[in-house]
């Protein structure tokens, strides 16, 4: 890699916007240090997390470490995606070229049905506070299945049954979050039938080491009942 900077993640091993940026990296040949920070224990709402790096207390935050002593961090999982993309546009690119508008726009309607429509509902921030107004888990599960129902339909509606990967034969962005949110469903128990170019384009996805690489089940910090023993 041409460049001397230092790419810091601060991650949580079952993060899907997290996986994104694992995955993308991988795909890019981008070298990642990685700090962990552990949601179950809230470290995430850490006073000093918050002041020094990211005031939504969320997580991806990504920190360049440049070699003259300067830092830019980026706080957002798309930001952080069309960063790499624009930054190493040679590698891997994520999107199609500029010349070709019309499918940069079909790639950026399933990414942002992934990223806008189903990932903020299911987040565990906002199911948990559904299953709070009832004290109830039940309501916690049917809101996010419906959350995964209605956007997956309709990102089975927009991908082609002869096409590989989410759009075409070459991965892209859409590829990069749709993954992780099916790994999401898939722990609550979905069978996801309903879509089954989904799941054809997910499996064959799975087989590439990019993939293996941002399974929450392989990251430094996953607990060890939930590690791969494929690995």
């Amino acid at each position: 890699m041409e460049s001397q900077d230092i790419f810091e993640l601060y991650t949580y091993w079952c993060s899907s916007c997290c996986q994104r940026i694992i995955i993308a990296a991988h795909l890019k040949d981008i070298p990642l240090q990685f700090k962990y920070i552990d949601m179950g224990t809230r470290a995430h709402h850490e006073q000093k997390y918050k002041d020094e790096l990211n005031p939504s207390a969320s997580i991806p935050t990504l920190v360049v470490h440049h070699p003259g002593g300067e830092k830019t961090i980026i706080r957002q999982s798309m930001t952080i995606l069309e960063y790499f993309d624009e930054r190493f546009p040679d590698r891997s690119p994520l999107l199609p070229p500029v010349s070709a508008w019309q499918d940069r726009i079909k790639v950026r309607d399933l990414v942002n049905i992934i990223a806008i429509d189903v990932q903020p509902p299911t987040n565990s921030r906002i199911a948990k506070r559904v299953r709070a107004v009832q004290d109830n888990v039940q309501d916690q599960i049917a809101f996010v299945r419906q959350a995964f129902t209605d956007g997956l339909q309709a990102y089975e509606a927009l991908i082609s049954p002869s096409s590989k990967y989410s759009f075409g034969e070459q991965v892209t962005m859409a590829d990069v979050v749709l993954v992780p949110t099916v790994d999401q469903a898939l722990m609550y128990k979905m069978t996801l039938d309903f879509a089954p170019n989904v799941l054809r384009v997910y499996n064959s996805l799975k087989e590439l080491e990019a993939f293996k690489a941002g399974d929450g089940k392989n990251q430094g910090d996953t607990p060890e009942q939930f590690r791969s023993t494929s690995q």
